[in-house]
């Protein structure tokens, strides 16, 4: 059995159904220790859970087919830290990666405060997060939901606020640098703030979800440039992850020109 963000569940549903073999990221593990040159069993289905992640959208298809409300990583609604740090987010533009139902990037938008996007590469999420707006009555405009690969998002605009919850554990961990690197080419310098509701904190090996900690965090996007401007050790959370989680709310500071 895998142990997937608080729930048990079989080892295939972890792995998915597919026996594909990761081709383009071969190399990334060779880097990272995770080549053929330590082939032991434990190992071995370590590295194949991780690179059948690596193929991340028929990965998450597959597993959002058995996401019912509150089970798994869905709680079956927002998430109570982000709703206690609203006050402290400057409006503007907003995004959520990873945004599943979409539960934060309804609630981040406050009426007509953001403007909201939710993205998510499991076209099964979105549709799901589709639904949960409709069910929410907001507007299409307000908060828009869509499917794509995070890493390679370039829009237009930056954003003055990104939340990121239940993502970060969620990738592989050759994928985490990239992810520092992305947050701070996505945020405003300065004014913008990136939250990150850092879970699980707590000692385990394998994933998703991967182990968290605030020193992983802060060491991740403080090597790119943000800056801690509020942390809150203890928060308010969801019954289920109390004890398991910290919010830590980062600023990026100006590059030198």
């Amino acid at each position: 059995q895998e142990q997937f963000f608080g729930f048990y569940m079989p080892l295939p549903y972890a792995l998915g159904r597919s026996s594909r073999v990761l081709r383009p990221f071969l190399s990334i593990y060779s880097v990272v220790g995770l080549g053929s040159n330590q082939r032991t069993p434990v190992m071995s289905s370590l590295n194949n859970q991780i690179r059948n992640q690596m193929e991340a959208e028929p990965f998450w298809n597959n597993f959002w087919t058995r996401v019912e409300k509150g089970t798994f990583f869905d709680t079956g609604t927002f998430s109570p830290p982000l709703k206690n740090a609203l006050k402290d987010l400057p409006q503007g533009r907003a995004l959520v990666p990873g945004c599943g139902r979409g539960y934060d990037a309804l609630l981040l938008s406050e009426g007509k405060k953001r403007y909201v996007v939710g993205m998510d590469i499991s076209e099964t999420a979105i549709k799901e997060a589709q639904a949960e707006r409709r069910e929410m009555k907001v507007d299409a405009k307000q908060v828009e939901f869509i499917l794509g690969d995070f890493f390679k998002y370039e829009p237009d605009q930056s954003f003055d606020v990104i939340f990121d919850y239940t993502f970060l554990c969620a990738i592989p961990p050759p994928l985490r640098e990239s992810w520092a690197k992305q947050m701070a080419s996505l945020i405003t310098p300065e004014t913008g703030r990136l939250v990150t509701l850092i879970f699980p904190i707590v000692d385990k090996s394998g994933g998703p979800p991967y182990a968290m900690s605030i020193k992983l965090v802060t060491d991740l996007v403080k090597s790119v440039g943000f800056e801690l401007v509020q942390l809150d050790e203890k928060p308010e959370s969801y019954k289920k992850r109390r004890g398991m989680e910290a919010l830590a709310i980062w600023k990026l500071s100006k590059k030198d020109k």
